[in-house]
Order: structure tokens, then C-alpha cells, then sequence
């Protein structure tokens, strides 16, 4: 081991600058571990599998450079300039990237795991299937980055620009996005459990069939997002704004959704059982089919929803707005409509078996079923 280290202590002193280094890479060498080349200029240089571990590359100029299955682990590329870099299935675990440009890099099956890419520049960078686990990528300029098949488990990615990324089958387990900008991102069939995506822009994003089972979601902006047969299984959406998202099919059971804005979404054969929906605008939005079994929908505002055929099942209607609403054939058995608004509502065939109707209002133009008595329930007409 001595012998080792001063072997490389003797590389280190003899390595002033990147003319010797591309010398010495000529002649065969590969291991250049703890050099300093700092600001060196390695344009357009080729040195693919070359061993930089440890080595000091801050403002380095590695433009255009070809340097597949290289070796940068804990090396210090501060503000380095990897731009349109082929870096593929190269080794940066731990690496310091702070603000580097990377702008159009090709990192393809690259190790960036645990590697400080705070502020870097990533615009159009290539990382599919790359393993960014525990990468901080917080405030970094990702969008239009490819990250398919991705491994961000544990990324720190707060504040960070995804707009336009695709993130296509990306692991965002655990990942940390608070507020970034993720709006027309691509995040088909991506797993997002447990993340952390409070205020986080997903506007017009691509989320279907994506799993954010237990995810926090808190004010997020999901307007117009494509949330389509999602797994959004006890996931919490408090105050998020998801109007115009298109939810059809998906999971939202035990969902969080309190004073969220789901007006106008498509909400087309959702399950919603024993989801939270307390104040929740769903203004315009389609509920035709839905299951709602069990759910709290105390204070919500429903007016002119179509809940045709819902399964509204012990379902909590306390307060709420159903002025305007198709009820028709909607199971509302055991469900607490006390002191709701029915005013204008159709609930021709509705099954209301065991349903709490006292002090809920009705008006001319609400329809019930032939029998039915709304003054023996306890309703009132206003």
C-alpha cells in the first residue's frame, strides 16, 4: 500500500497540466486518480476509460468530450464544463457538480448516485437509466432531460426545473420535490411512492398510470394533468389544485383531497372509496360511475355533477352543494345528506335506504322516486 501511494503521489506532481495528461493517456496510461487539473482545457478530448477518482477538475473545460466508462468518483467538478459530453456509463459517484453546465451530456447508464449536482445546468442531458439515488439535484435545470427508466430513489430535487422531462418508468421513491417545476413532463408508468411533491407544478404533466401511492402532494398544481388509471392510493392533496385533470379509472382510495380544486376534472369510473374530499370544489367535473363509497364529502360543492349510477354508499354529504346534480340510480344508502343542498337535483331511482336526510333541502324541481315522502325524512323545502 505505501508503495502504492507513492507511486500516485509521483503521478500527481508530474501531472501539471492537461498537455501531459493527454500525453500520458497516448502512451497508455489510464490511472490519473487525485490530480489537479484545475481550469485545465480537455476540449473535445478522448479519454474514455480513464480512472480521474478524486481529482480537482474545477472550471475544467470538458466540452464535447469523449470519456465513456470513465471513472470521476468524489472528484471536484465545480462549475466544470461538460457540455455536449459523452460521459456513458461513466462513474461519478459522490462527484461535486456544483452549477457544471451539462447542458446536451449524454450520460446513459451512468453512476451519479450520491453526487452534488446542486444548481448544475442539465438542460436536453440524456440520463436515461441513470442511477441518481441520493443525488442532489435541488435547484438544478433539468428540463427537456431524458431521465427514462431513471433511478432518482431519495433524490434531493427541490426547486429543481423538469419542465418538458421525460421521466418515463423513472424510481422517484422517497425523491424530494418540493416545488419544482415538473409542467409537461412525462411521467408515464413512473413510481413515486412516498415522494415528497408539495407545490410541485405538474400542469399539463403526463401521469398516467403512475404510482404516487402514499405520496404528498400538498398544493400541488395539477392542472389539465393526464392522471389516468394513477395510483394515488392514500396519497395526500390537500389544497391541490386539479382542475381539468383527467382522472379517469384511477385509484384514489383514502385519498386526501381536502379543499382541493377538482372542478371540471374527469373523474369517469374513479374509485374515491373513503377518500376525503371535505370542501373540495368538483364544480363541472364528471363522477358518472364513480365510487365514492364512504367517503367525506361534507361541505363540498357539487353543483350540476353528473353522479349518475355513483356509488355514494354511507358516504358523508353533510352541507354539501348537490343543487343541479343527476342523482339518478346513485346508491346513497346509509349516506349523511344532513343539511345538504338538493335543490333542482334528479333522484329519480336513487337508493336512499337508510340515508339521513334531516334538515337537507329540496325544492319544485327536485326529483324523487314515486312513494317517496321528503317531509317524513326530515327535508326541507326552500
Amino acid at each position: 500500500m505505501t508503495q502504492f501511494l507513492e507511486v500516485m503521489s509521483k503521478k500527481k506532481l508530474l501531472i501539471r497540466n492537461a498537455e501531459e495528461l493527454l500525453s500520458l493517456y497516448a502512451a497508455g496510461e489510464r490511472l490519473f486518480s487525485m490530480v489537479n487539473l484545475w481550469e485545465a482545457n480537455l476540449e473535445a478530448a478522448q479519454l474514455a476509460g480513464i480512472n480521474l477518482s478524486r481529482a480537482v477538475l474545477f472550471r475544467a473545460n470538458l466540452s464535447r468530450a469523449v470519456i465513456a466508462m470513465a471513472n470521476f468518483s468524489e472528484a471536484d467538478l465545480v462549475r466544470a464544463d461538460l457540455q455536449s459530453a459523452r460521459l456513458d456509463r461513466s462513474n461519478f459517484q459522490k462527484a461535486n457538480l456544483y452549477e457544471a453546465n451539462l447542458t446536451q451530456a449524454s450520460l446513459v447508464i451512468t453512476d451519479l448516485s450520491g453526487a452534488g449536482l446542486e444548481k448544475a445546468q442539465l438542460q436536453q442531458c440524456d440520463l436515461s437509466q441513470a442511477d441518481l439515488q441520493q443525488a442532489n439535484l435541488s435547484r438544478a435545470d433539468l428540463s427537456g432531460a431524458d431521465l427514462t427508466q431513471a433511478n432518482l430513489r431519495g433524490a434531493l430535487l427541490a426547486g429543481a426545473n423538469l419542465s418538458k422531462a421525460n421521466l418515463q418508468l423513472a424510481n422517484l421513491t422517497e425523491a424530494d420535490l418540493w416545488e419544482a417545476d415538473l409542467r409537461a413532463s412525462n411521467l408515464t408508468k413512473a413510481v413515486l411512492n412516498n415522494a415528497t411533491l408539495a407545490k410541485v407544478d405538474l400542469a399539463d404533466a403526463n401521469l398516467s398510470r403512475v404510482d404516487l401511492g402514499e405520496a404528498s402532494l400538498e398544493q400541488a398544481s395539477l392542472v389539465r394533468a393526464n392522471l389516468e388509471r394513477a395510483n394515488l392510493h392514500q396519497a395526500c392533496l390537500l389544497q391541490a389544485n386539479l382542475s381539468q385533470a383527467k382522472l379517469s379509472k384511477a385509484n384514489l382510495h383514502r385519498v386526501t383531497l381536502v379543499r382541493a380544486d377538482l372542478s371540471r376534472a374527469n373523474l369517469l369510473g374513479t374509485d374515491l372509496s373513503e377518500a376525503n374530499l371535505e370542501g373540495a370544489n368538483l364544480t363541472g367535473c364528471d363522477l358518472f360511475g364513480a365510487n365514492l363509497t364512504m367517503a367525506i364529502l361534507a361541505q363540498a360543492r357539487l353543483p350540476g355533477v353528473d353522479l349518475r349510477e355513483t356509488n355514494l354508499h354511507k358516504a358523508d354529504l353533510r352541507g354539501a352543494d348537490l343543487t343541479d346534480c343527476d342523482l339518478f340510480g346513485a346508491d346513497l344508502k346509509d349516506a349523511i345528506l344532513v343539511g345538504a343542498d338538493l335543490r333542482g337535483s334528479n333522484l329519480y331511482r336513487a337508493k336512499l335506504t337508510g340515508a339521513y336526510l334531516q334538515g337537507a333541502y329540496y325544492d319544485q324541481k327536485t326529483e324523487f322516486s314515486p312513494k317517496f315522502n321528503p317531509e317524513k325524512q326530515g327535508m326541507i323545502r326552500k
